[in-house]
């Protein structure tokens, strides 16, 4: 009995080392897929925000041979600088307005494309086919649609419609919306297929049960499919801000060579950071714009992951 019991002892501790050991050999295994794409993130994502955060607290200028700490005057000088405030405020709207103008029309046009209509294939194509040209082509055309007199499109419409021309890219009162239209327009397609995909996802019998329960195509949408897709709509959202907060390609290239192409009017936050770093060399106060845009758009990412929290325990 002894000699048994002490038999069964060294088999079970006999397995529980190799346990132990192939747990340390698949970790190991892990460890050296994930080292090298988590290397890589640090090295170009996180490095990178520390470096702009250390640089905003000096004056340093590729210009100067030497800079010195300059604590919070970058910052400081940022509550007084009105071209920032403006470059703040256009920015702010660009994301108020583009992103729930991409989630709802996205939403919309992806719900009727789940609706089985003909030449499905076609429609996903020709919404998706403005998200895959680059954005410098994109912004070139439409900064000639927008083009004034009957050169452009938007202008030729107008006067054949009966309406007056429109200063689209030289009123700034109208050109940074003209400007969130062709952002729209160019990432709608994401958004239309991203959504799309999650709608076909949604189990028919989900559907069928609604329906025999006598809900009309309406609730069915807001009350079974729309839940469904909080997940969904979240990544849309956070991407949506994500890229609207970045905003620069298009608004640099669409009012070049306009009157307001040096001005204020509509620059956006990042505009601003190639403006002040590369155009007058203040990399310090650059680099002060550019943590606060990153600390922004955590601001509102976090703020849509409450909001969807709370939808998600409102709908249960």
């Amino acid at each position: 009995m002894a000699a048994g019991g002490v038999s069964a002892r060294d088999s079970a501790r006999r397995r529980g080392g190799s346990l132990r050991l192939l747990r340390r050999n698949q970790l190991a295994f892990l460890w050296w897929i994930f080292a090298p794409i988590v290397s890589l993130f640090i090295i170009i994502r996180v490095i990178p925000i520390f470096v702009i955060l250390m640089y905003s607290f000096t004056n340093y200028s590729i210009t100067r041979q030497f800079w010195r700490w300059t604590g919070m005057t970058n910052f400081e000088r940022l509550l007084q600088d009105n071209n920032f405030l403006q470059a703040l405020w256009n920015s702010t709207v660009y994301v108020l307005v583009a992103v729930p103008a991409e989630i709802a029309l996205g939403l919309f046009f992806a719900v009727l494309l789940s609706r089985k209509v003909r030449f499905e294939s076609f429609y996903e194509t020709l919404y998706f086919l403005p998200y895959i040209i680059p954005m410098v082509p994109a912004a070139i055309i439409w900064k000639w649609i927008y083009a004034p007199g009957t050169v452009g499109l938007a202008n030729f419409y107008l006067e054949m419609l009966g309406f007056s021309r429109v200063s689209w890219l030289t009123n700034p009162k109208i050109a940074l919306l003209a400007v969130i239209g062709m952002h729209v327009w160019k990432n709608l397609g994401f958004f239309v297929i991203v959504f799309l995909v999650g709608l076909k996802n949604i189990p028919n019998e989900l559907k069928e049960a609604a329906a025999i329960d006598g809900a009309t195509e309406v609730n069915r949408i807001w009350r079974v499919e729309l839940p469904l897709m909080k997940p969904i709509i979240l990544f849309g959202a956070v991407m949506a801000t994500i890229w609207a907060w970045s905003a620069f390609t298009e608004v640099y290239i669409m009012t070049q060579g306009t009157d307001i192409s040096t001005g204020t009017e509509i620059a956006v936050l990042v505009f601003r950071i190639y403006q002040e770093g590369f155009r007058f060399y203040n990399m310090g106060y650059a680099s002060a714009i550019s943590f606060v845009l990153f600390i922004l758009s955590l601001f509102f990412v976090l703020v849509q992951f409450q909001i969807f929290r709370g939808w998600k325990e409102e709908g249960g």
